[in-house]
């Protein structure tokens, strides 16, 4: 019988259209080409009224990966109470606290180069485009990397350079920026956005309502996405290897399969900075 990884993620149509998780995935796509392991989508929809176990049991894997963890915690806690042999590997969110198998790029990192980046060219008006930070870690460390950047540099925390969005995507960056220039009194001089969909937006908000970009308002993003290459003007972004990530999720399951006894296996990879034209 052909064994079956499973991959664990929420039930909705935007995993399939943001590029974050598109890499994650066809990193994990083209690890499983080359062994004997199909790969099995576990969508979770909170509505559903089936209990997670009866839903792994129905899917009958080999090993779970989970693309977005914090989203859905009980999921996580009830596939590792009720099936113990089950490896279980998580992409991102990292905290010390966790102590399941895990593969992570150093998000404390990627955020310092940024802000390192933005001080040493002189900016002092820094804000920031945040996510929604309930359900993600990642949200959380940027956001509070962000505030100790700006402390230890002397820098000023103005509420009126800093959104919270209420999703992850350039819609919620496109409207977050129209917000900040018709609302607040000043505007910052540069902006560190959350991720690179956020960042993409604010570039459309800033050219709709014609406020040149870097020249007065810088923009950084984090991710890396491919498509930071052809916006106008092109994005600065932290990018992390996430197809390198998707794969090593793979790996590590396979590992464990085959024998592998020293765990948790935590993988950490780092982030790189790439300088385009949006932030010099």
């Amino acid at each position: 019988m052909k064994q079956s990884l499973g991959l664990v993620t929420a039930f909705t149509p935007e995993i399939f259209k943001c590029e974050y998780f598109t890499r994650i995935i066809s990193g994990i796509i083209d690890a499983l080409r080359s062994t004997s392991y199909d790969l099995r989508f576990i969508m979770v929809n909170h509505n559903d009224p089936r209990r997670p176990k009866d839903i792994l049991q129905e899917h009958a894997v080999d090993g779970l990966m989970f693309l977005t963890w914090t989203i859905h915690p009980t999921f996580l806690e009830e596939a590792r109470r009720g099936f113990q042999n089950l490896p279980i590997v998580l992409i991102n969110d990292y905290a010390p606290e966790v102590e399941t198998n895990i593969v992570y790029c150093n998000n404390e990192t990627g955020t310092r180069k940024a802000l390192q980046y933005l001080i040493g060219r002189g900016y002092r008006k820094i804000g920031m485009l945040q996510a929604p930070d309930s359900d993600s870690r990642d949200a959380q460390v940027r956001y509070k990397i962000y505030r100790e950047m700006l402390e230890a540099s002397g820098l000023e925390f103005n509420p009126n350079y800093f959104r919270k969005c209420d999703y992850f995507f350039e819609e919620d960056g496109y409207l977050k920026t129209l917000d900040l220039i018709h609302r607040s009194p000043a505007l910052p001089r540069a902006l560190f956005c959350f991720n690179d969909d956020l960042a993409i937006g604010v570039l459309r908000a800033l050219k709709e309502e014609k406020i040149s970009c870097p020249e007065q308002i810088a923009v950084i993003g984090y991710d890396g996405l491919e498509r930071d290459k052809y916006v106008d003007p092109s994005l600065t972004s932290v990018r992390q290897p996430l197809e390198a990530m998707g794969r090593e999720m793979v790996k590590i399951l396979i590992r464990i399969l085959e024998g592998e006894k020293n765990l948790p296996i935590q993988k950490e990879f780092q982030p790189d900075l790439i300088i385009r034209r949006s932030a010099v």
